[in-house]
Parts: C-alpha cells; sequence; structure tokens
C-alpha cells in the first residue's frame, strides 16, 4: 500500500474533486452509513495534504433517495467520480479496505442503472 503523501499533487486534486463529486449526491449513495463516513475520510484525508481548509462533517440525509431519482447528468457524474476513485493509484492509498469494495459495490449499481436507462432510451427510440 503506498502512502497518500507519495502521490502528485495533480493526482491527489483529481482522488479530491471525484471524493467531493460524490458528497454533492450523498442523498443517493445506497449505504449511507459507511459509505459515506469512508468517502468523507478520504476527502478529508485529501484536503489535509493539499493544505485546503477542513470542511464540515456531512449529514446523513434523512431520507435516503433512489439511483433511480437521479438525472442522467448527476448518474453519469457519479460514474466517473467511483470510476476514478476505483484506479489502482487511489485505492492504493486509502487508508480503509472497505473503501474500495463500497466503490466497487456502487460501481456495479450504477452499471445496471445504466444500462437500465440505456435500454429504455433504445425502446423509446424504436
Amino acid at each position: 500500500m503506498r502512502s497518500i503523501t507519495d502521490q502528485a499533487e495533480d493526482d491527489l486534486k483529481v482522488a479530491h474533486d471525484a471524493a467531493e463529486r460524490m458528497m454533492t449526491l450523498k442523498d443517493y449513495l445506497p449505504d449511507r452509513g459507511l459509505l459515506l463516513m469512508l468517502t468523507t475520510k478520504f476527502r478529508d484525508d485529501l484536503r489535509e495534504i493539499l493544505g485546503m481548509e477542513t470542511l464540515p462533517l456531512p449529514r446523513r440525509p434523512a431520507v435516503q433517495l433512489s439511483l433511480d431519482a437521479l438525472t442522467t447528468s448527476e448518474l453519469d457524474s457519479l460514474w466517473g467520480a467511483v470510476v476514478i476513485l476505483l484506479q489502482p493509484r487511489f485505492t492504493s492509498i486509502m487508508d480503509d479496505p472497505a473503501l474500495p469494495r463500497l466503490l466497487d459495490q456502487l460501481r456495479e449499481l450504477l452499471r445496471v442503472q445504466r444500462a437500465e436507462r440505456q435500454q429504455l432510451r433504445a425502446e423509446v427510440a424504436s
């Protein structure tokens, strides 16, 4: 496992932006507890290394929204963030081994959601 301090600053910024994007869509995360907590910690670790201001801890959403409720743009944004964070250069610096596993589970849920939407678009177009 590599250290977070071994990464190039530009890479850390990419990982931070992806984690931050996930935080903006936290209401849709299927595992509101552990996934949110670990992503927040990873984002905060990145902020510290980058010399950025500490942010308040995000509140758990009162109601978990379904992935079905994501707009296509939001779905694509969340998909992109998860794909970025699952790159080996980032999973190798994640403190908790549960985070890559939870991100991988979320990626699969998002893949299914994207496939369903693509199928619906194809049916409507035909």
